[in-house]
């Protein structure tokens, strides 16, 4: 089962309720980021020639959300694009305009599996 950890802030967002329906209605478990511990949602590597898909997502609108990421979550910092900056930038894995797009890009990840790397003549 794949968890979702969602940041307070992103549920009060308009369209949010259908959204994480969404992702429950596709089997996902999603959690308030207040109810997930630190250290409880740590996703072991996959094994060699396992599954490689992500196991764990966490949605933030701050990025400062992506600072202390856990060993197999993917962080995903929605909102507005951040302006580029000269200093040192915290950085999520991904980035969605709105938790909608947030909640596709999670949903499209999971259902296509990663392609081949380049010269890998395995049948598809």
């Amino acid at each position: 089962m794949t968890v979702v950890i969602v940041d307070d802030e992103l549920r009060a967002t308009p369209g949010a309720a259908a959204a994480l329906e969404r992702l429950e209605r596709a089997g996902h478990e999603v959690v308030d980021r207040r109810d997930a511990p630190a250290g409880s949602l740590d996703v072991p590597a996959a094994p060699p020639g396992g599954d490689r898909r992500r196991r764990a997502w966490h949605l933030t609108a701050s990025p400062e959300g992506c600072v202390d990421r856990e060993a197999g979550v993917t962080t995903i910092l929605v909102g507005p694009r951040r302006p580029a900056g000269r200093g040192p930038t915290r950085r999520c894995d991904l980035e969605a305009r709105d938790l909608g797009a947030a909640v596709l890009e999670i949903l499209a990840r999971e259902a296509m599996p990663e392609a081949p790397p380049t010269g890998d003549r395995r049948p598809r």
